[in-house]
């Protein structure tokens, strides 16, 4: 008997000692952090389309932003729900990141929508804003619109989407982070998305205009499914009944400008060529390539104004710590104001990067000159800088 009461004692000591060091070791063994991805502002923006659909009645209607439905006597009603028709957006943008250190673009689609309280007697009708993101390989938007590709032919592409989203009523402060969260989510667990984009476009010349007539398509990503659309019974149809059409010229700028890395290995021989890749090694710190690209980029058009080139350039400059070469590329760039309003908020930003070359050359006057001017236009870090520096 006392034998036995040994042992169970002689256990209860080792069990507690050995959950001691078992709780002492989870101490000591620090949880990593999962860094999510970092998603980059808006490097291009659509702001506008008209919208077009084939009615029921044989008649084509139009609409801002937004394709209409195709029940001709719906569409004279004021119906809230009608009014968002088969797809809407108020803004696309094109932003960048980076997973596990390969560029992928992320479409945002931010469209209208709502629900009514009462569904059956369609009453009270509650607006709300949602986001869809669609997240792929910036080597695809190559892929869009071929140069080669004649007025009035449909070309397909599908976008092999890493992973895509709708945030319904989202948060301006935290719609970022959740998809950065869904990103996060999909490499961890490695599976294929359930749905795929396909992104159809036509280019034409009307009136001795060109423009881009496309549609955004969704379909479940199963080959067996999407493989139907590209069929030559089905391809040439799909914008036969409805459509967005833009003017060329702003649809290549908001699907070609975008700096995909693959443009590192390519020969460039244009302005946005030698532009792109400028931002692209600009983007991976390597700026004394950066700014030797924008250099021939503006050496192939002397004499004209280019904002952008010039503020870049200053960055460079100001990176590898060169302040009067920084200087006098941001004097450059503040000299030539952009007319467009889209970008003073970025020529604003010299300013406030002008005065960070000023205030390191010792020019505490003009540096407090800038910030204060850059406030003005509402660059946030110029404020703190004048409550820190200036007096």
């Amino acid at each position: 008997m006392i034998k036995k009461v040994l042992q169970i004692l002689l256990f209860s000591i080792f069990f507690a000692a050995s959950y001691n060091t078992f709780k002492l070791k989870a101490q000591i063994i620090e949880r990593k952090e999962v860094n999510l991805p970092e998603i980059s502002q808006p490097i291009t923006k659509l702001k506008k389309a008209i919208g077009w659909t084939l009615q029921d009645n044989g008649q084509w209607i139009s609409c801002n932003n937004c394709i209409p439905n195709t029940n001709a006597d719906i569409n004279k009603t004021n119906d809230p729900e009608n009014k968002l028709g088969k797809h809407n957006f108020t803004e696309m943008q094109l932003r960048e990141v980076l997973i596990q250190g390969e560029q992928y673009a992320i479409l945002l689609v931010f469209r209208r929508n709502g629900y009514f309280k009462f569904e059956t007697l369609r009453d009270e009708w509650n607006s709300r804003n949602d986001v869809d993101f669609y997240v792929f390989k910036a080597t695809k938007l190559k892929q869009i619109l071929p140069d080669t590709l004649p007025s009035g032919k449909i070309w397909l592409t599908n976008m092999d989407v890493f992973c895509m989203g709708k945030i319904e009523g989202f948060d301006q402060k935290t719609y970022l982070q959740k998809i950065a969260n869904q990103i996060q989510r999909q490499y961890v667990l490695k599976y294929p998305s359930t749905f795929t984009l396909l992104f159809a476009v036509m280019p034409l010349n009307l009136k001795n205009e060109k423009f881009v007539r496309f549609r955004l398509i969704e379909v479940f990503n199963k080959e067996y499914i999407y493989s139907q659309y590209f069929l030559n019974d089905y391809l040439p149809h799909l914008l036969d009944k409805f459509y967005y059409e833009v003017p060329y010229g702003n649809f290549i700028e908001f699907v070609r400008i975008f700096p995909v890395y693959e443009d590192l290995i390519a020969q460039p021989k244009s302005f946005n060529e030698y532009y792109k890749r400028g931002v692209a090694l600009f983007k991976r710190k390597e700026y004394a390539s950066a700014a030797a690209d924008f250099h021939h980029a503006i050496d192939l058009f002397p004499g004209q104004s280019f904002f952008l080139a010039y503020a870049y350039l200053g960055n460079c400059y100001y990176n590898m710590e060169m302040l009067d070469e920084a200087l006098m590329f941001f004097n450059l760039a503040i000299d030539n104001k952009p007319e467009q309003a889209e970008y003073i908020y970025d020529w604003a930003r010299v300013l406030y990067n002008r005065g960070l070359v000023n205030y390191k050359l010792k020019n505490s006057n003009l540096a407090c000159d800038d910030w204060n001017k850059a406030s003005i236009y509402g660059i946030p870090e110029a404020q703190k800088m004048l409550k820190k520096h200036c007096k």
